[in-house]
């Protein structure tokens, strides 16, 4: 990853295709005591998948000699420090401590700077990866490159997700590279649950948020609505509004919608409830209403949805058999 070009492409051109790489994909496995390390040349299939993973590694005892100064990459990467501290810098984050726990985001196009601290050593690991799917998670805010250092605690998964993409490059095969564009798609998510605090056992990192989170998938089908929420968790309901959706994506009307068809369908699915007894159970005055949005949310309405998923719990009718 150290030896990645520091010349700056413009972004357009750089998300459209993987990096270029200086080697072939059937080269050896880069190893040393301190250092392995994989390369793949992803396809024109791969990248039409959305998500592709360039190269994966681990390097042990990486000093203030091995330090990345000013570099501009062309594609996307995730740095986990296991072991040690140091920091990290960019325009955009200024200059950040990092320390074992810490996972640094480096985005396409923006200078930056990492290193272990002067007279120590860290342990890192590493993914390169790109693609649209990647462009997106940025484009909604769960890549940042404002927020490049994040604070995943003493969450294992991060760790097991490296671990994994790194033996699955190690395995090598026609599959490795959607494997671990799969594994990174997860650490996506993870990182950003983390980071945010949905992922953790304590409180979110937001706790309002999560308080809201929380009375929302238990209150949403009785009605609940964003200025009652607000007045529920003690915010102001514009504040709430933009910090719920920064943590989670949604707007707060759109998650309590959410929760409601989720409980929608499940009743549908399962239950012989009338059509407007469904609605009534999910926080719905108007069945017309609800059928409308049903239909537009789920792509069916209510009544077609419950045909195409009944036949999974309907009794099956003994067959006749001639004797």
């Amino acid at each position: 990853m150290d030896k990645m070009l520091n010349t700056k492409p413009s972004r357009r051109a750089a998300r459209s295709r993987p990096p270029p790489i200086s080697r072939p994909s059937d080269a050896p496995i880069h190893e040393s005591p301190t250092r392995v390390s994989r390369y793949e040349v992803p396809s024109k299939i791969h990248e039409s998948l959305g998500l592709w993973v360039s190269s994966v590694g681990r390097h042990l005892n990486q000093g203030p000699q091995t330090t990345v100064r000013n570099r501009v990459m062309e594609c996307y990467a995730a740095v986990l420090i296991t072991r040690g501290d140091g920091y990290f810098e960019s325009p955009a984050t200024g200059r950040r401590t990092v320390r074992a726990g810490s996972l640094m985001w480096v985005v396409p196009g923006v200078p930056h700077s990492y290193s272990a601290s002067e007279g120590q050593t860290w342990d890192e690991s590493w993914v390169v990866f790109g693609g649209r799917v990647a462009e997106s998670f940025e484009r909604h805010g769960m890549l940042a490159a404002e927020r490049a250092v994040v604070d995943t605690g003493a969450a294992s998964e991060p760790a097991d997700l490296f671990e994994r993409m790194l033996q699955v490059f190690l395995a090598g095969g026609p599959l490795a590279v959607p494997m671990a564009a799969a594994l990174t798609y997860q650490l996506l998510v993870v990182v950003h649950g983390l980071s945010t605090g949905f992922l953790r056992r304590g409180p979110s990192a937001d706790a309002a948020v999560g308080e809201a989170v929380r009375l929302i998938e238990r209150e949403a089908t009785r009605g609940i609505g964003p200025k009652e929420l607000a007045q529920s968790v003690h915010v102001g309901y514009s504040t709430l509004r933009r910090r719920f959706r920064e943590q989670t994506g949604f707007s707060v009307k759109e998650y309590i919608l959410r929760v409601q068809l989720r409980r929608a369908k499940d009743l549908l699915a399962g239950t012989r409830q009338s059509v407007d007894e469904v609605a009534r159970a999910c926080g719905f005055e108007d069945a017309l209403y609800f059928s409308r949005v049903f239909r537009q949310k789920v792509g069916l309405p209510p009544t077609q949805f419950r045909a195409a998923e009944w036949r999974a719990f309907a009794p099956q009718r003994s067959q006749r058999t001639n004797s």
